[in-house]
């Protein structure tokens, strides 16, 4: 075949498939006009076909940790709803409260993710929670929640162990040092033990010898799964032999503990539980539940994605926050102080209303889940965004992309006010509540983040504790926060701070 016919071929096929589109999208401003709905205001695309553009462009926000600047910025430009292109696809984005409800919670029947995820991250997680819809994620939640009941995260017994080893590594001369690696460590330990069973050895640096290799194969799987996402249609250009190779190291890994769990199973029949190691452990839980080994492994994963660094920024930005303001990092302290040297249990943490309101603030203004999406499942319709004023209803036809930027959500100036931007925990006094869908650090409806309570209740556990042992925390670095953004965010800048010690008569007794 020579040359010129498959040019031919080419131009042919492109025409084609350009008609088919300019067909398509009549019928769909027919059927919206219909039901008298109206486009959202849309992106000035330099390629109104396909996008390839805002894809280039959104590929190198992310490369240099401008991601979460680029979404508010676009906001500030287009408004609370605009529609951008994606490969040729429609994508909304919105941070309307209204449309926010609709796609979470009131018609939360008609978008899903899991079109969006599972062909990309099937190879590496499964199916679980994180890449299914209806049923099958219904039945991922019922296994998944009994480990979070309050009777297996309120023992912060081994929270306090890992915080005595990182101690050891504070140094106490008042020195800088970067304190976020060192969380990350113990979360990644934290994580471990509460997954599996047993820590990775982060912290001790005496990880188990199956343990070899595993971070770095599962930081190439994840890595894998968020390049090929972001690819869309064209993620056939990626090598899949290395990203294949790491997905098995992790599923191998995995197993091991799989295999535990269900010996674990067999122990258990017609036998009372007195174990309450494995109670807490979510692996030993779900094998209560199933002996399924594909889905133990599935879940696993899945689990260990979705932590992967959430607490440990939540605590970082945290202690990062109070070491820049003084005042309020005193006012913490004293709350702190005022019980003494008595137990941080899980009543008293809940009780400091500094503590929970300061944490809240942070969750505010750095959330570590910062974006989110959600896909038409089918045609549906969204309540606001469309037309000049942006009033209108919008139609959605199957296949659209919604999106919401949480960390513009939560810095609209409509909704918190002119000081939106400060860090000012005062503003969760008195049983403040915003209104329905305009805070959702932990998502809203039916998919909310299981591990709310058990995040927040471990980062005021360390928080209290670091405010014990030291009588001062000073920043060390006035960069500004620069969120490093993947599945969830992480100030790529670290926590630089330097710190006092508390004499040993007024530090706390864990």
């Amino acid at each position: 075949m020579t040359h010129p016919t498959l040019l031919s071929l080419f131009i042919g096929f492109v025409a084609s498939w350009l008609a088919y589109r300019v067909y398509l999208a009549r019928a769909l401003q027919w059927k919206a006009k219909r039901q008298g709905c109206q486009p959202a205001r849309r992106y000035k695309h330099m390629d109104p076909i396909f996008g390839l553009d805002d894809f280039l462009k959104v590929g190198r926000a992310f490369t240099k940790n401008q991601r979460l600047n680029q979404l508010q910025q676009r906001h500030d430009t287009y408004g609370s709803t605009y529609e951008t292109l994606s490969f040729g696809s429609s994508c909304i984005n919105s941070i309307v409260p209204d449309n926010v409800r609709t796609v979470w919670s009131k018609n939360a029947t008609d978008w899903g993710i899991q079109p969006l995820r599972l062909p990309t991250m099937h190879p590496f997680c499964g199916t679980g929670f994180i890449t299914t819809d209806g049923e099958e994620w219904k039945r991922s939640h019922d296994l998944l929640k009994p480990s979070f009941h309050r009777s297996n995260i309120s023992d912060f017994t081994t929270l306090e162990t890992h915080f005595q080893i990182i101690l050891q590594q504070i140094p106490e001369d008042g020195s800088k040092f970067n304190l976020q690696p060192w969380i990350i460590k113990l979360y990644l330990d934290m994580n471990t033990h509460f997954l599996f069973g047993e820590p990775i050895g982060m912290l001790s640096g005496s990880a188990p010898a199956h343990a070899d290799g595993f971070l770095d194969a599962f930081q190439a799987g994840f890595n894998g799964c968020g390049m090929r996402f972001a690819l869309g249609p064209l993620s056939f250009l990626m090598p899949t032999s290395g990203w294949l190779k790491a997905c098995r190291k992790v599923h191998d890994f995995a197993d091991i503990y799989v295999d535990r769990a269900l010996e674990y199973r067999q122990k258990q029949k017609g036998a009372g539980d007195h174990n309450t190691r494995t109670q807490r452990t979510l692996l030993y839980n779900m094998a209560l539940q199933t002996d399924n080994r594909t889905v133990l492994r599935d879940q696993i994963i899945q689990g260990m994605m979705a932590s992967t660094d959430t607490t440990a920024s939540l605590i970082s930005m945290v202690v990062w926050n109070l070491a820049r303001h003084a005042d309020i990092l005193s006012q913490l302290r004293a709350e702190i102080q005022s019980i003494g040297t008595r137990s941080l249990d899980f009543d008293r943490l809940g009780r400091m209303k500094l503590l929970q309101n300061v944490i809240t603030e942070t969750l505010r203004l750095y959330p570590v889940f910062p974006q989110n999406n959600r896909v038409a499942l089918r045609d549906t319709i969204l309540p606001t965004g469309g037309g000049s004023t942006g009033t209108y209803p919008i139609f959605a036809p199957a296949g659209t992309v919604f999106g919401t930027a949480f960390s513009t959500l939560h810095r609209d100036k409509q909704i918190w006010g002119a000081d939106a931007e400060l860090f000012r925990p005062s503003r969760w006094e008195n049983g403040f509540q915003p209104p329905p869908f305009t805070f959702m650090p932990f998502g809203g409806g039916l998919r909310q983040c299981l591990a709310q309570q058990k995040a927040t209740m471990e980062t005021s556990y360390i928080v209290a504790r670091l405010l014990q042992e030291f009588e001062d925390i000073k920043s060390e670095d006035d960069r500004m926060y620069k969120g490093q953004f993947a599945l969830t965010a992480k100030n790529a800048n670290g926590c630089w701070i330097s710190v006092t010690p508390t004499s040993s008569a007024e530090a706390g007794l864990p």
